[in-house]
């Protein structure tokens, strides 16, 4: 029995390792065709953004800042072009992956010195806020009874919060307070309007919340979350020793494991869904700067939309719509949504048939792969439980010896 099962576990190796190169050229082909026509797509989306939501704006532009603005989409797409093959695609998957190894290593040091400090840091933090929120000079109410409930006519939110936004798009600050910083290099040249600052605080806020829900947070905003207070009921996960680093599921060759094979495929999406991302943060920059955005949404929001953490509104190909629920705060005057740029493989598989039809034949082999996986885990657990059974048997009959012997 453990023979048959040893045998059909290397029979599914061989046939894996036999199909792997087949599937390394479909992927191959897929980020080829991904390549030839990102370009179009790109073009696409801001022509819609460029006529349908901002005309005006865009009629007002010379001609040269116009076809500066053509050149500099034809140059981020050739540049992120040439990061779209297999072996830059899983390097980026390797990053990601040692990147989130360490978060976690770092957080779980982090709870620990937490709870040998008797939590004083968190103590701390939420004095610091609770100090922020008041305007009124009052002083703070007093420790509550355990399981009690506070009712307070403050904002749900602190009012510092609304003073941070996005970097460029600060709120402009009274002169008592001190100057604002200089403005990074890629800050557009027409200071936004007040509004306008204030979706970026929101949206900034926004991205936040998520970040500090999310399981798995992002490597752009590693540092961000670090920061965050963790609940003391994930204590016990978070204190658990993070599983070592599994380099397998990211190597620039594919696994011969079917498991692992699914995991290296997983990590080669993310990392192909990060570098258009970044490719659609990086037009949204230069749309910013000529005026033709109606704001810049934060990385990590943008993931948390990939994820499915939220809910957008229907929109046009590789554009994303989020809304806006701001009419008692700006008034009745105020932006319902906001649109902004996101790339996804979805909505360019949608627009090109030939994209699509790689699509489905990289789905294809992905559930004959599952398939396979679940046969070589049924076989490895037969085996397990035979390799167990051989064992037990074996422990037991050197104990009946000394037994023997002694009658």
């Amino acid at each position: 029995m453990r023979e048959e099962a040893q045998r059909q576990i290397n029979l599914l190796l061989q046939q894996q390792e036999q199909l792997a190169p087949e599937l390394y050229r479909d992927l191959a082909l897929y980020l080829q065709v991904l390549r030839e026509g990102l370009l179009h797509g790109v073009q696409q989306a801001c022509f819609h953004l460029a006529t349908q939501v901002v005309p005006d704006r865009f009629n007002q532009l010379p001609p040269q800042r116009r076809q500066a603005f053509q050149q500099r989409l034809q140059e981020l797409v050739q540049r992120t072009g040439t990061l779209l093959t297999v072996e830059q695609v899983i390097g980026l998957a390797a990053q990601q992956q040692r990147r989130e190894h360490r978060r976690q290593r770092a957080q779980q040091q982090r709870m620990l010195e937490a709870f040998l400090n008797g939590d004083g840091a968190d103590n701390s933090d939420e004095g610091d806020s609770r100090a922020a929120a008041a305007d009124d000079g009052a002083a703070p109410p007093g420790p509550s009874a355990s399981g009690s409930v506070h009712l307070s006519l403050d904002l749900p939110v602190s009012a510092d919060l609304f003073d941070r936004g996005l970097p460029g798009l600060a709120l402009s600050q009274p002169a008592s307070q001190s100057p604002a910083p200089e403005p990074s290099p890629e800050v557009p040249a027409d200071s936004p309007s007040s509004e306008q600052a204030l979706l970026q605080s929101l949206f900034q806020m926004a991205a936040e919340g998520l970040q500090a829900s999310s399981n798995t947070p992002t490597p752009s905003a590693d540092a961000q979350a670090e920061q965050d207070a963790e609940p003391a009921g994930e204590a016990a996960m978070l204190l658990a020793a993070p599983a070592d680093l599994d380099t397998r599921v990211t190597a620039a060759s594919l696994p011969r494991d079917p498991l692992l094979q699914l995991r290296w495929w997983t990590h080669f999406d993310r990392a192909l869904r990060r570098r258009l991302r970044n490719l659609s943060h990086a037009i949204n920059v230069e749309m910013l700067r000529l005026g033709l955005a109606q704001g810049l949404l934060p990385m990590n929001l943008l993931d948390a939309v990939l994820d499915g953490q939220v809910d957008a509104l229907p929109a046009p190909a590789n554009l994303l719509r989020l809304p806006l629920p701001l009419g008692q705060v700006l008034g009745p005057n105020a932006p319902t949504e906001v649109l902004t740029l996101l790339l996804r493989c979805s909505d360019l598989e949608y627009e090109q048939p030939r994209l699509r039809t790689c699509r489905k034949r990289l789905e294809q082999r992905r559930r004959a792969l599952r398939t396979m996986a679940k046969r070589y885990r049924s076989w490895q657990r037969r085996l397990d439980a035979l390799e167990a059974e051989h064992q037990w048997y074996q422990d037991h009959a050197h104990n009946l010896k000394p037994a023997a012997e002694h009658s």
